[in-house]
């Protein structure tokens, strides 16, 4: 049975990301398509904690696409801050557009 590749993934609830229905047949153009629809709704949330360089960040999923998170890699400071973690879930939905 072929595995799902179209996913809902709901933000966690300390963010305010509304959800969004993403096809991840190409993982990296889905992931390019989570982050155009989240990086605006965190864009304020991020100013407002001081924390605006943040922004500058990647979506990334598990290899199960079970869960991710937003990650921010510091090269220069050697870190990485993970944030807005999320719950991808299998569905059949239409992915959105956009």
């Amino acid at each position: 049975m072929p595995q799902p590749t179209t996913y809902r993934i709901e933000f966690g609830p300390a963010w305010p990301v509304p959800p969004i229905t993403v096809d991840f047949a190409d993982r990296n153009a889905a992931t390019r398509k989570v982050a155009a629809h989240a990086i605006p709704h965190l864009r304020p949330v991020l100013a407002k904690e001081g924390r605006p360089g943040l922004t500058n960040c990647f979506f990334h999923a598990d290899r199960g696409l079970t869960v991710g998170a937003f990650m921010h890699v510091d090269l220069a400071g050697g870190s990485v801050t993970r944030f807005c973690p999320a719950r991808l879930t299998p569905t059949t939905e239409e992915t959105t557009r956009g």
